[in-house]
């Protein structure tokens, strides 16, 4: 009961779309017929042009038959005309596509039950469909029931659209269900990757409906350029037809109606394939050819040829579903994605743009009168295949130039090219090793305070000088970006900082290093991890002052009262200072060695000759 409720709804509502479509023709021939002829006309024959144009922005091709006195009035050759008119009036179809479509979506939020719905609005569209056939008999060249099924299939191809669409997006049961008998049709062929093209396919469709998106947008402003630039020549075309109040508007709908067929010319103008009004007429970027044109206002904005700066119009697309390939490629369904996965993805997407701009090519053809007027449009097919070359190369360029990491390029090349390695690349543990190959050697002469000065200026360690120096009672202190640059490497390494009688004096064998609180139970918690390692005990001495055990300071362990600062930590008797707490007993002479009981655990500069 509720399907069959649902598909009633959906007839009525497509009837509804029908009339609105009707009513937006019948309007102003209604005042044509009143005002300008004083109902002269015939009531039927009235009837006869407003359905009949209406089926034919529903693609039904209309006869008309012209005599030699009307031939002769229209400033024709006297004599009788018999021709098609088939070119439909696009802006007139969109009323019905985008009424369907809406109509689809909202059914697709019923679940399965909405699809009665898709099939009550396809009946409903063709009911009104056949009784227009029928007033429209004199004018079209089909039988009624052609004629309704062919107003009935637009209406219908738009609505099941939106409901696929829909469905796919809110995972519906059936559809859901669909999608896993096809995922085992295509993994029992062979498909591994089976599970991932639901999700590719998605970014598929998004990729493809960006860049048609972006090629109609690029039409549309070409367009507006050429309106604006031609508006001279479009106004002296519609002065020189001497029209009335109501026929100006009329004229003005008109215009309006063909102007989705202005835009799908200017996708082919754009693309290079061109298009042409009457047989034997091109209109590309390169060069125009024309013969004589109907009376329409429009036509005054025809581009002239711009030879060989042509190239700028497709170079325009090209350049376009670049950037959009560069956008797409950021996103995460093309990031993680395979490289053959993401290039078939864009190929994929470019063709099927190709194949909607090739029906929209073919929608937009169709003949305007007698004679050499029975051909107009572009090449569907060249400019589809064309376009989706274009397009294509353009997705293809941005998709490569997007996922290319130049990141993961520098880091898969070896760290012995110059420049290449980053700043804090890790020197292998074995090269760190006092006596390893490449550590620094024990009877060295460093001058640290030149070496971590270089490091700042590197940027290797952006801390602040506070936190390093608190983070070096952890093992892995030496594993910082301050030791790992090349700072330590270069000729300040050599100086004489070490050869001085500072580092052996007793300024490293007193009892503030053999305390007891280097013995406790704390000695093995992450104490060295936190700020005591900062107390005063083993306060720096500032930059300048005196340092311990030196002739400036005879007394051996005296410290500095003054705070360290950024840059008094930098200090070469500081840096000494923070990393001795392990030096010998005082008790023991300086050129002894205490014995191994008396060894405090922790790491220390190896001494003079060891």
């Amino acid at each position: 009961m509720r399907s069959l409720v649902t598909a009633v709804i959906a007839a009525i509502e497509a009837v509804a779309v029908a009339l609105a479509g009707i009513a937006v023709v019948a309007i102003p021939a209604v005042l044509i017929w009143v005002i300008t002829f004083g109902l002269a006309a015939e009531p039927a024959a009235v009837a006869a042009d407003v359905t009949g144009v209406w089926l034919l922005a529903h693609f039904v091709p209309l006869h008309f038959s012209v005599s030699a006195e009307a031939a002769l009035s229209l400033g024709l050759a006297p004599e009788a005309l018999d021709f098609t008119l088939s070119l439909a009036p696009l802006g007139i179809t969109l009323i019905s596509v985008l009424l369907a479509l809406r109509a689809g979506w909202r059914f697709a939020g019923r679940g399965g039950v909405g699809a009665m719905g898709v099939i009550g609005g396809i009946v409903g569209f063709g009911a009104v469909a056949l009784v227009a056939s029928v007033f429209a008999a004199p004018l079209i060249e089909w039988t009624a029931m052609q004629a309704a099924l062919s107003a009935a299939s637009v209406y219908g191809v738009a609505s099941a659209a939106a409901f696929l669409v829909r469905a796919g997006r809110d995972g519906h049961p059936w559809w859901e269900g669909s999608v896993r008998q096809a995922l085992r049709a295509i993994e029992y062929l062979g498909v591994r990757s089976g599970a991932a093209l639901p999700s590719r396919a998605a970014e598929l469709l998004r990729l493809a409906a960006a860049a048609l998106a972006l090629v109609l947008g690029i039409a549309a402003v070409a367009f507006a350029v050429a309106v604006a630039t031609g508006y001279a020549d479009v106004t002296a075309l519609a002065q020189s037809l001497q029209l009335d109040p109501i026929g100006s508007l009329t004229l003005f709908l008109v215009q309006v109606a063909l102007m989705p067929i202005a835009i799908v010319w200017s996708v082919a103008w754009m693309s290079g394939t061109g298009f042409a009004i009457g047989a034997g007429s091109s209109v590309t970027p390169f060069e125009t050819l024309l013969g004589p044109l109907p009376a329409l206002p429009m036509l005054g904005v025809l581009p002239d040829g711009w030879g060989e700066r042509g190239a700028f119009a497709p170079g325009a697309l090209v350049v376009a579903a670049l950037v959009l390939g560069v956008l797409f490629a950021r996103r995460p369904a093309l990031r993680r994605a395979s490289w053959p996965a993401a290039l078939v993805i864009t190929v994929l997407a470019a063709a099927l743009v190709g194949l909607c701009v090739a029906g929209a090519s073919a929608l937009a053809t169709g003949s305007l009168g007698p004679d050499r007027l029975a051909s107009n449009g572009p090449d569907a097919w060249l400019t589809g295949g064309v376009v989706a070359l274009e397009v294509g190369g353009g997705l293809l360029i941005g998709v490569i130039a997007g996922r290319f990491d130049a990141a993961k390029v520098r880091a898969a090349m070896p760290d012995a090219i110059p420049g290449i390695g980053g700043v804090r690349g890790a020197r292998p543990a074995a090269a760190e090793a006092p006596g390893a190959p490449g550590a620094p050697d024990a009877d060295a002469d460093v001058n640290f305070e030149a070496a971590v000065d270089e490091a700042l200026e590197l940027g290797a360690d952006r801390r602040s000088a506070a936190t390093r120096w608190s983070d070096a009672g952890r093992p892995d202190a030496f594993e910082t970006g301050a030791f790992e640059t090349g700072a330590v490497d270069t000729e300040a390494h050599d100086t004489d900082a070490f050869d001085t009688d500072a580092f052996e004096t007793d300024a490293f064998e007193t009892d503030a290093h053999d305390a007891g609180a280097f013995e406790t139970d704390a000695h093995d918690t992450g104490a060295f991890d936190t700020e005591s390692f900062e107390t005063e005990e083993l306060a720096r001495p500032a930059r300048g002052s005196a340092r311990p055990g030196t002739a400036a300071d005879p007394k051996p362990g005296a410290t500095a009262d003054a705070t360290p600062g950024a840059d008094e930590l930098t200090d070469e008797a500081a840096l000494l200072q923070a990393y001795a707490w392990d030096a010998e007993s005082p008790t023991a002479p300086a050129d002894e060695e205490p014995p191994e009981t008396e060894r405090r655990p922790g790491w220390r500069w190896p001494g003079r000759g060891r």
